[in-house]
């Protein structure tokens, strides 16, 4: 498990959002249900202003959920293998309220045949939101999965514009 350095709760209209950052130099953004006992007893709770990255997710959240279309650097992505860091920048360029298949994805990063692996790295993104897996549906027409749960995803995309019926129908 990550060591985290420091912890923010957020109140979004989704629920409950930990922004949590690891050694001081990434982030990761934990979903609802928001359960504060993953975090090790050593992290320090910080207040806006305490936390550069941490304010800087907090800012980015604040203004995505007013209906800004912002979109996240990617430079505080953790540091996995090159391939999820990949899918990950892909995901960060995917405009506000335009969603894309998962073979879509493996295309833009030049792995045409790796679609499934795009799945895999979309669940073990660790920022959410930030790193937009949520506009990533399934090459059937329909959602795909998510992990903060398809009722989430739904929410995101409909707060983006994206009209979902069609993407619920499909299976």
């Amino acid at each position: 498990m990550t060591a985290f350095h420091c912890a923010m709760v957020f109140e979004s209209p989704i629920g409950t959002l930990g922004i949590l950052a690891a050694h001081g130099e990434h982030l990761q953004v934990i979903l609802p249900p928001f359960d504060t006992e993953v975090i090790p007893a050593s992290a320090k709770w910080v207040k806006k202003g305490e936390h550069k990255l941490v304010d800087e997710a907090c800012d980015y959240l604040k203004r995505y959920f007013k209906g800004e279309h912002v979109s996240w650097a990617g430079k505080y992505i953790p540091g996995q293998s090159g391939f999820l860091y990949q899918v990950w920048g892909a995901t960060t360029k995917i405009p506000w309220g335009v969603t894309i298949t998962y073979a879509d994805l493996a295309e833009r990063i030049g792995r045409p045949h790796a679609a499934r692996a795009v799945g895999r790295a979309m669940a073990v993104n660790p920022l959410p939101i930030l790193v937009p897996c949520h506009r990533v549906v399934a090459s059937n027409g329909g959602l795909g999965g998510y992990g903060g749960g398809l009722d989430i995803k739904r929410w995101l995309l409909k707060h983006e514009g994206v009209e979902i019926g069609c993407l619920d129908a499909a299976k």
